[in-house]
């Protein structure tokens, strides 16, 4: 479906998004399995080439945002960008810590769908601007956890740095460095935002800029 003008989001265990933009991207691209889906909307809804893709946007190396990277990457010739903190773990050269619980599932889901390791192609760092979208490094979730802020259509990308609950703005579940994670969403405090786009649940497309106000105050409390 379309949230907002350009932008076309993909439900499920997260969310990913097909941008369109001074270029076509892609953010995150969900849980394996995924590919298909992705590849039939961008041809048959959007009418477009899958090669019309020329990057491939990953907020985080978590594997519910990176579970279907090597299939697209493949389908559409894109290029993978990834901060440089978390990209030795899309690479396969480091191996993504979690609970007992969920490392055994996500070394099953990989073998089942024969997941494989994904090289970047470009290492993304804080300022680098993809289209007209500016990187915001936000470590704190992950160590390369970033953010994607557009100042003409006032649409922030915030991946798992925030979600949204019962229309208010809440941080996410899992929080490896909570510091660093305070420190990185001050940084969002002084933009002009009409938009935010998570990677869990529902877009904030209303009165989103005092929701991240009221956030950012109970953050210091």
């Amino acid at each position: 479906m379309e949230v907002t003008k350009g932008i076309h989001q993909f439900s499920g265990v997260s969310n990913s998004y097909i941008i369109f933009n001074n270029e076509i991207f892609l953010v995150d691209t969900g849980m394996p399995g995924k590919s298909g889906e992705i590849i039939d909307y961008i041809k048959n809804e959007l009418k477009r080439d899958p090669q019309d893709i020329k990057t491939i946007v990953v907020t985080h190396h978590h594997f519910d945002h990176t579970g279907s990277l090597d299939k697209l990457k493949e389908i559409t010739g894109a290029k993978v960008a990834i901060h440089s903190a978390d990209a030795d773990y899309i690479a396969g050269e480091k191996t993504q810590n979690g609970s007992l619980f969920m490392i055994p599932v996500v070394m099953f889901m990989k073998i089942i769908y024969r997941s494989r390791s994904v090289k970047a192609d470009i290492l993304l760092e804080d300022g680098d601007e993809i289209g007209d979208y500016r990187v915001i490094h936000t470590p704190g979730h992950t160590s390369g956890s970033i953010c994607l802020y557009n100042p003409n259509n006032k649409v922030l990308f915030v991946g798992d740095n925030l979600m949204c609950s019962q229309n208010k703005i809440e941080g996410p579940r899992v929080l490896h460095e909570p510091e660093l994670f305070k420190k990185s969403i001050e940084k969002l405090k002084n933009l002009n935002i009409d938009v935010i786009l998570t990677g869990h649940g529902q877009a904030i497309t209303s009165d989103a800029n005092n929701k991240l106000e009221t956030f950012l105050t109970e953050l210091d409390n």
